[in-house]
């Protein structure tokens, strides 16, 4: 509309004009009001939380909000999955392409996920953490799995020249180390798992993080630009630390799951590809993305290894099985 309202202003008659400048005033004077109102909204932050996804972005904002934190916190959102696909150099714009390609050769689904976030981009989010002014504290948020732990030291990198404490909350680390306690009593590896109630109490009393030291902060970097100088698509997190593993890492498991799932069916019956991810997200306590394994099923369905039937649909749209002997 303001394109249209410019372009009216100088090329038509002199009606039109008039109504073409009246309409870019008013876009004018909308987005100086918008503008003064995020200027207040920063004024009033302390806070900047970081965090790996946007389902945990809303979950941290709904628990901010019900501690009564929100108008004092940022919540900063990366829309990645960081412990698939490649990372190497990806703090330039020829690593951002070589990921978005293979991203979107692997995903069919990531480009409309990918244009529909435009502030939650990589490039955007790199622009952002950048800029974030010393007077707030930085917060963030992570657990135990490679996809955040692979952002939390990317994160670290990128805010290297920033001379206050970086703080995080490791949830998985903070269910281990206190009295908060699960209902299945299992200690969740990624975010989504833990309780409602459990995430408030969290937020409320960890939401101010725990403060890096010098070395740990250094130490991240460090673990970033090596992970950054390698070409694995896939990142497991492993005693304690994050590991680029082959692409086929997963393929075995994948057998393993089909296989047992079959022996719960009828005879020769094809298992529900959704029930397939989720034991392999059950079994290996892994993070890994529900399109990397569906990229995995479906090259050992093409090698003949798998057998499918229904629509090639993600995820619980067709059924897969071993191949009869």
């Amino acid at each position: 509309m303001l394109n249209t309202a410019i372009q009216d202003a100088t090329n038509v008659g002199h009606e039109e004009k008039r109504a073409a400048e009246r309409l870019y005033k008013l876009i004018e004077h909308h987005a100086e009001i918008v503008h003064h109102e995020r200027l207040q909204e920063e004024n009033l932050q302390t806070h900047v939380h970081i965090i790996f996804s946007l389902s945990n972005a809303g979950s941290l904002k709904v628990a901010l909000s019900q501690v009564g934190n929100r108008e004092k916190s940022r919540v900063l959102a990366f829309n990645e999955c960081f412990s698939t696909g490649p990372i190497r150099d990806l703090s330039t714009a020829e690593g951002q392409q070589r990921r978005l390609i293979w991203l979107m050769e692997h995903d069919r689904d990531y480009y409309s996920s990918y244009t529909s976030n435009l502030e939650h981009q990589i490039e955007r989010m790199i622009e952002t953490l950048k800029t974030i002014p010393e007077s707030k504290t930085v917060v963030i948020w992570c657990a135990d799995n490679a996809h955040d732990q692979t952002g939390l030291r990317f994160a670290s990198y990128l805010l290297r020249e920033r001379k206050r404490p970086v703080h995080v909350v490791n949830v998985t680390q903070i269910l281990k180390e206190s009295s908060l306690q699960q209902n299945k009593g299992e200690t969740p590896v990624y975010q989504s798992r833990i309780e409602r109630e459990i995430y408030i109490e969290i937020v409320k009393t960890y939401g101010d993080g725990i403060p890096l030291d010098s070395d740990l902060r250094r130490r991240y970097e460090s673990e970033w630009l090596e992970l950054a100088g390698q070409d694995h698509v896939l990142r497991f997190w492993e005693e304690d630390r994050v590991i680029g593993c082959e692409e086929d890492r997963m393929d075995a498991l994948i057998l393993q799951s089909v296989a047992e799932l079959q022996e719960q069916h009828h005879s020769g019956d094809l298992v529900k590809a959704g029930d397939v991810l989720d034991r392999i997200f059950e079994i290996s306590r892994q993070f890994v993305s529900y399109s990397y394994i569906v990229h995995r099923i479906w090259f050992l369905v093409s090698e003949g290894v798998l057998m499918f039937k229904g629509l090639p649909g993600f995820p619980h749209q067709f059924s897969i099985g071993l191949p009869k002997a």
